[in-house]
């Protein structure tokens, strides 16, 4: 069985790694405090102190602003499962953090900002900086579902890959509520080699 214990924990106790937090997450904390608890687990080093589940950059922010502890919801493994192993409710605070970042990409490309001048704002890498503009991509129903934690962040980066019509159609096609990576990636690849964009093969000779 897991539990789950709300509680103040001094920032100093928790394993946060290394990185800056996004300038506009910074603001959000400032503007609005903290709204959602970051998630922590026991560390695995058994030194007695966390380790983040969810909310590694909101800690990060944090720490920048001189912050000395803060409101976790810390989960207790008791039955043997692996700390690895993150629910439902953890996958939308991720996927919740992304989709504002999403969104601040977007307004910043709409302001004509570089990439170069968004990557520092942010405070990212490139390659995380890459991903938001694959993901600035997605239909409504796209980042719907990511928000609601039904698909995941590397499924939602797949289907942004296509055209809207074709990330919607896929959400119609499929039968379950759950969309999981091994479907959207087998959903692109039909998208991608239809049978009439495959007829070029027809009149290769074969000898």
């Amino acid at each position: 069985m897991r539990t789950s214990m709300l509680g103040e924990i001094p920032l100093a106790d928790i394993h946060i790694p290394e990185g800056r937090a996004p300038r506009t997450l910074v603001r959000n904390i400032l503007a609005r405090g903290l709204i959602e608890p970051v998630v922590l687990r026991l560390a695995e080093d058994g030194s007695g102190g966390f380790e983040p589940v969810a909310g590694r950059r909101r800690l990060q922010a944090l720490l920048e602003m001189g912050c000395k502890s803060v409101v976790a919801l810390v989960r207790v493994e008791n039955d043997g499962q692996s700390p690895a192993d993150i629910t439902l409710s953890e996958n939308l605070v991720r996927s919740r953090n992304l989709l504002s970042e999403v969104q601040a990409y977007r307004e910043m490309r709409q302001s004509g900002r570089s990439l170069e001048d968004i990557q520092k704002e942010l405070g990212i890498f490139k390659r995380d900086l890459k991903t938001l503009d694959v993901l600035s991509d997605m239909s409504l129903r796209t980042e719907s579902a990511l928000a609601d934690g039904l698909l995941s962040p590397s499924g939602a980066k797949v289907l942004a890959k296509l055209p809207v019509e074709a990330q919607d159609a896929y959400f119609t096609q499929s039968d379950s509520e759950k969309y999981t990576l091994d479907s959207v990636k087998a959903w692109r690849m039909s998208y991608l080699f239809q049978p009439d964009q495959m007829s070029f093969l027809l009149e290769i000779p074969l000898h």
